[in-house]
C-alpha cells in the first residue's frame, strides 16, 4: 500500500471532495482517491468504473457516463454481441460451385468461389480445398475462376478510418472473400552494395507484382512500398547489407488476391485452369460441389481478442448485418444489429458503434456501458466461459503477455487492451485475493503516458479488494 501511495504522490493529488459510503472499506476508498490528476482539464479525459460482481455495487467511478473513443475495447462489444447472436456453434463458410458439371475429370463452366465473410481462411486451408476438388475427380477446370464477394457491401474501409492507415497491416481492406487476413509478406534480402535486393512474396501465386527500385546500401534510409495500382507495388528505399527485412502489406483487392492464390494452388496440384480469375456473382444454375467451414466462433473470438486482430471484428460486424438485416452485410447494418442487441439486454445508451474492431475514430462508449456489457457477459452462462477464455491474461498471454509479470496482478486480471494515438483503454475482470470478482473499465482520451501507470497502480490496489465483499461508492467531482 505504501509503495503505491509513494508512487502516485509524484503524479496525483487529491483534488475533490469524496462521498464515501460507510463500510469496512473506507481505508481502501481513501487510498484510491489520490489517483486523479490535479488538473481538472486532464480529469475530463479519463473515465473509470469499477464494480463488484459479487455485490453488484460500485466500488469506484470517475466520469462514468462520459463517452470516449474506446480503440480496441470496442472488441468487447463486438465479441459479446457475436457470441450472443450468432452462437457458439456458428462457423463461417466459403462455397465452391461448378458453372456446369463435372464429367470425365473436366469441370465445365468455370469454378465459382463465394465468400461468406470467413476472416480466418488461410494458406493452411487451401491444400485441403484442392484435395476436395481432386476427390471429386476434377483434373481440369474449363473456364474462368470466378470469385464472388457479394455477401458484403463493396465498401472496403469503415467510416472514421484514417486514409494513411491503409498501408498498415492492422487495417486491411474488408471483403466477404479473404485470405491470410488480406495481407502479403514481402521478404527483402540484401545483395551486394549498390545492387537491388532479392525479393520474395508470400503467399505465392497472388496477382501482386513488385517493381523493385530498392537498393542495398549502408546509408540511412528505410524501405518503402507504394501502390501503383490495385495489383502493382513499387518497392523503394534502402536495405542494409546482410539484412533481411519482412514487410507486411495489406492488399487493395482482397477478392481477386484470394482467387489468384487459390488458382495457383489448384494448378500446382496438377489441375489445369483454362481461364483467368474474375469477379462476378454465382449464377442460380451453378452446382455447389464443396463447402469449407471455419473453426467454431469461440475459437475465432479468442484469436480476435487475445491478439487484437482487427479484420475479424469487421467481418463479424458485416456478418451480423447480413444475418439480421439482409444481404449485403454492411457496417451500418451491423451497427444497428449491435445497438438493438444492447438495448434488448438493458443497455440503452452510452455507446456509438461504427466499426467492429475499434479502429474508427467515430466509435464512442462510456466506462459505465462497458462494465455493464462485461457484467452481462460474465453472468450469461451461454457465453461466459467462451468470452472470458478469449481475453488476454495479465502477464501470461495475448496483448497483456508482457505486462504485470512477476506481480500480484499476474494471472488475476483478464482484460482487453486498447490503443490508438491519444487513446488508451483497459477493461475486463479482476479476481481479487479475497475472492471477489470485479469488473472494470478505464478509458482515456488525451491523458497521455500517465494512463498506463494509472492502470497499473489502480489494478494493484484492486487486487486487494474487497474486505467482506462490501463495495464502496466513491464519487469524485
Amino acid at each position: 500500500m505504501s509503495r503505491f501511495l509513494l508512487s502516485f504522490s509524484l503524479l496525483f493529488l487529491l483534488i475533490a471532495s469524496s462521498h464515501v459510503a460507510e463500510s469496512a472499506n473506507d481505508t481502501y476508498a481513501a487510498s484510491v482517491a489520490p489517483l486523479l490528476n490535479e488538473n481538472p482539464s486532464k480529469n475530463e479525459k479519463l473515465g473509470v468504473v469499477v464494480k463488484s460482481l459479487t455485490t453488484g455495487e460500485t466500488i469506484f467511478e470517475h466520469n462514468p457516463d462520459k463517452m470516449y473513443i474506446p480503440a480496441s475495447n470496442e472488441k468487447i462489444i463486438t465479441s459479446v454481441s457475436a457470441l450472443s447472436l450468432l452462437g457458439k456453434d456458428y462457423r463461417f463458410k466459403t462455397e465452391f460451385y461448378s458453372g456446369g458439371g463435372i464429367s470425365n475429370g473436366v469441370l465445365h463452366g468455370g469454378l465459382y468461389i463465394k465468400g461468406y465473410g470467413d476472416p480466418t481462411l488461410s494458406q493452411e486451408h487451401i491444400g485441403y480445398i484442392v484435395f476436395q476438388l481432386k476427390q471429386r475427380g476434377v483434373k481440369e477446370i474449363r473456364g474462368q475462376l470466378i470469385v464472388d464477394d457479394s455477401y458484403f457491401e463493396d465498401t472496403r474501409y469503415a467510416k472514421g478510418w484514417k486514409k494513411e492507415w491503409r498501408d498498415d497491416f492492422y487495417s486491411p481492406a474488408i471483403s466477404a472473400l479473404s485470405l491470410n487476413y488480406n495481407i502479403i509478406e514481402l521478404k527483402v534480402y540484401a545483395s551486394k552494395p549498390g545492387s537491388s535486393p532479392a525479393i520474395k512474396i508470400e503467399p505465392k501465386g497472388s496477382n501482386i507484382q513488385i517493381i523493385n527500385k530498392a537498393v542495398t546500401s549502408s546509408k540511412k534510409g528505410a524501405l518503402k512500398t507504394t501502390w501503383q495500382n490495385n495489383q502493382t507495388i513499387i518497392l523503394s528505399g534502402r536495405v542494409k547489407p546482410k539484412a533481411t527485412v519482412t514487410l507486411k502489406i495489406p492488399v487493395i483487392d482482397p477478392t481477386l488476391f484470394t482467387g489468384n492464390v487459390i488458382k495457383s494452388a489448384i494448378e500446382e496440384a496438377g489441375i489445369k485452369v483454362s481461364g483467368p480469375v474474375v469477379s462476378d456473382k454465382v449464377p442460380r444454375w451453378a452446382n455447389i460441389i464443396y463447402t469449407h467451414y471455419s473453426a467454431p466462433l469461440p475459437s475465432i473470438i479468442t484469436e480476435y481478442n487475445k491478439n487484437s486482430v482487427n479484420i475479424i471484428g469487421e467481418n463479424i460486424m458485416k456478418t451480423l448485418g447480413a444475418q439480421y438485416k439482409g444481404i449485403p452485410g454492411s457496417w451500418d447494418k451491423g451497427s444497428v444489429v449491435i445497438s438493438e442487441f444492447l438495448n434488448e439486454v438493458g443497455i440503452k445508451n452510452g455507446f456509438k458503434v461504427v466499426d467492429g474492431s475499434g479502429l474508427s475514430l467515430l466509435n464512442r462508449v462510456s466506462a459505465e456501458t462497458l462494465t455493464d456489457i462485461l457484467s452481462y457477459a460474465y453472468k450469461n452462462t451461454l457465453i461466459s466461459s467462451d468470452f472470458l477464455l478469449s481475453l488476454p491474461v495479465a502477464g501470461v498471454d495475448g496483448t497483456l503477455k508482457k505486462r504485470f509479470r512477476q506481480s500480484d496482478i499476474q494471472g488475476r486480471v483478464k482484460a482487453k487492451t486498447g490503443y490508438l494515438k491519444n487513446v488508451r483503454a483497459l477493461s475486463g475482470y479482476i479476481f481479487t485475493k479475497k475472492g471477489d470478482v470485479l469488473v472494470f473499465s478505464i478509458l482515456s482520451n488525451g491523458f497521455g503516458w500517465k494512463t498506463k501507470e494509472f492502470q497499473n497502480d489502480l489494478l494493484a490496489q484492486l487486487i486487494e479488494c474487497c474486505q467482506n465483499s462490501n463495495a464502496v461508492n466513491l464519487e469524485l467531482n
